[in-house]
């Protein structure tokens, strides 16, 4: 009896200890989760599409994105993005609205790559980024990204 006594007591200290090792890991999966899914709701108007956006780098917010209209991918750097100075604009196609995300950096925040994802066939310092989903849940995805993630860059001082 002595030895399944202890045999229990062991058994709950392992997983105990399993536990407490492997909760920050799950609790930071389910923060990245939610990004994932502000970021290809952002991109795709869905949060679980077939063809989610890429998050490259999880700290530097870089995220490559497949873009049909170019037939080409695309990296953003998020948080180059200056949130301050961009704004949505609307576009009526008919009773159709279609609103894009207009924003600028000081550096570079958009790179339009060739087939092979690393090579920048060309770079912009601003971007109009299409928001195909609600306009509401395209705003608290963005808010999200933007305030919880993606901080701004802070630019360091030449001096």
């Amino acid at each position: 009896m002595l030895a399944k006594s202890s045999e229990i007591k062991w058994t709950f200290a392992v997983a105990a200890v399993t536990l407490f090792w492997a909760a920050p890991l799950l609790i930071q999966a389910a923060a990245d989760d939610v990004f994932q899914r502000a970021v290809n709701y952002v991109f795709t108007g869905r949060i679980d599409p077939p063809d989610s956006p890429e998050i490259v780098d999880r700290k530097s917010c870089i995220v490559v994105v497949f873009e049909s209209k170019f037939r080409s991918y695309v990296r953003y750097y998020l948080s180059r993005f200056q949130m301050d100075s961009s704004h949505i604009s609307k576009t009526y196609s008919g009773r159709q609205i279609s609103y894009i995300l207009e924003v600028e950096g000081e550096d570079i925040i958009v790179e339009h790559l060739n087939p092979d994802k690393t090579t920048v066939a060309r770079a912009f310092k601003s971007a109009q980024i299409s928001l195909p989903g609600d306009i509401d849940e395209s705003e608290k995805a963005l808010r999200l990204i933007f305030n919880d993630y993606c901080k701004p860059e802070t630019r360091k001082s030449p001096f």
